[in-house]
């Protein structure tokens, strides 16, 4: 409980910020973007396409596919590129993918579920069903959801040994031990920790006596209709887009030869923090879902209602909580699971939402999460009636130029 007073104290006079964001109406308000069916116009449709050919470039990506969902404008989903290398098949919105850190919003939806139901309460200290880590004690499973646990991040010191043995089981006491092996941090601000999601997993699974996989299944699937997604068991699940990894050498130099196919990666990696398999349409079905329970103004819901900035010094829109990033008025999250750049974020003021997938992970999640904010901005410029008098606070150029800074392979014309 300590970490929860520390929280609320770092979070007194920025709270109103993030309620100013969420300001306005809801996502109930907005047509349901799967009930969309008109396209968008030709010259949207266009540019919406030349950013994403162009972040797949940046990110050495052979293929992408994006989707935009504008409630008074109309849709545009495309695949772009190959779907493997020299197939010549253009992915599709219904392809399976590593879904990344989306991961996390999943896992922090099952915590809030299991508290509705009196299986935990998200106050419980860690210790409570993790007796194992004694440092723990002072943690609860919220701070946990909320990045505030302290726990340092694990993979980072196990990056080469993972892409050296893609077919290796994993289990998430080892992920654990590497993050609390590296000693605690400071828990007095968001921390972009994977350890957290594990820990999280584990103590889910522990107090329900129940798999991680029909966690998800009962609680996050099942209710918002997503017939793709999925955590894989021990057997290798089906993953359509083929993923691809471009070595650190091979960016050195332009990015040239091909880059390394990943695709076949142990299906016991990830867990709660970045597991999940879905596609492009089951990812927009989640993100519109999940701004639409936000809340709005006064009536945020508890889950997201102390949001912290991720960077104290930098963008204060850019904010985390209840296991989401919050991009303005934007809920969702962004990831880089080995082969996949991902990020899916919908809009609590008007339902507008978009989701965007690049098989190559080498440029990590913020390639896909400023193409996401270039497409939502170019989405919120487009006439029609119902139209909102509202912007976020960025700019087309600005994302247009994020996208750049995060490429790692060349971009034509840049």
């Amino acid at each position: 409980m300590v970490f929860r007073s520390r929280r609320l104290a770092a979070s007194v006079g920025i709270v109103a910020v993030g309620a100013l964001l969420l300001a306005g109406c809801t996502g109930d308000d907005a047509p349901n973007p799967a009930d969309l069916a008109d396209p968008l116009p030709d010259d949207v449709a266009a540019q919406l396409e030349a950013a994403t050919e162009r972040a797949m470039q940046g990110a050495g990506a052979p293929g992408a596919v994006a989707g935009v969902w504008v409630p008074w404008a109309g849709e545009w989903v495309e695949g772009v590129g190959e779907t493997e290398i020299g197939s010549g098949e253009t992915p599709s919105a219904t392809m399976t993918f590593r879904a990344g850190e989306i991961t996390r919003s999943m896992t922090c939806d099952v915590l809030f579920a299991l508290d509705d139901r009196g299986t935990v309460s998200v106050d419980d200290p860690v210790t409570t069903y993790i007796p194992s880590t004694p440092q723990l004690a002072e943690v609860t499973l919220e701070d946990l959801c909320d990045g505030l646990s302290g726990v340092r991040p694990s993979q980072n010191g196990r990056w080469s040994s993972i892409l050296s043995n893609l077919d290796r089981n994993w289990e998430p006491r080892e992920f654990v031990a590497e993050g609390l092996g590296r000693g605690m941090a400071s828990a007095e601000s968001w921390r972009d920790s994977d350890s957290d999601y594990f820990l999280l997993g584990m103590a889910l699974e522990n107090a329900s006596h129940t798999s991680l996989r029909e966690l998800y299944r009962t609680y996050v699937a099942e209710p918002a209709g997503l017939t793709s997604t999925t955590l894989p068991g021990d057997a290798p699940g089906t993953v359509e887009l083929t993923g691809y990894y471009t070595s650190s050498s091979q960016r050195k130099s332009a990015c040239e030869g091909e880059p390394r196919d990943v695709t076949e990666l142990s299906p016991t990696f990830g867990y709660a923090n970045s597991g999940v398999v879905s596609t492009v349409t089951d990812l927009r079905d989640y993100a519109s879902a999940l701004a639409a329970n936000v809340g709005s103004g006064d009536d945020v819901e508890p889950r997201w209602q102390d949001s912290l900035p991720t960077d104290p010094e930098g963008d204060q829109w850019v904010r985390a909580a209840g296991g989401n990033l919050m991009l303005g008025t934007l809920v969702g999250q962004q990831g880089a699971m080995v082969g996949y750049s991902t990020a899916a974020y919908s809009d609590v003021e008007t339902g507008l939402t978009v989701v965007v997938v690049l098989n190559n992970s080498a440029a990590g999640d913020e390639i896909a999460g400023a193409l996401a904010r270039e497409l939502a901005a170019i989405a919120m410029q487009v006439p029609g009636e119902g139209q909102p008098d509202t912007t976020f606070p960025w700019t087309v150029e600005q994302a247009h130029s994020a996208v750049g800074s995060a490429a790692v392979c060349p971009i034509e014309g840049d």
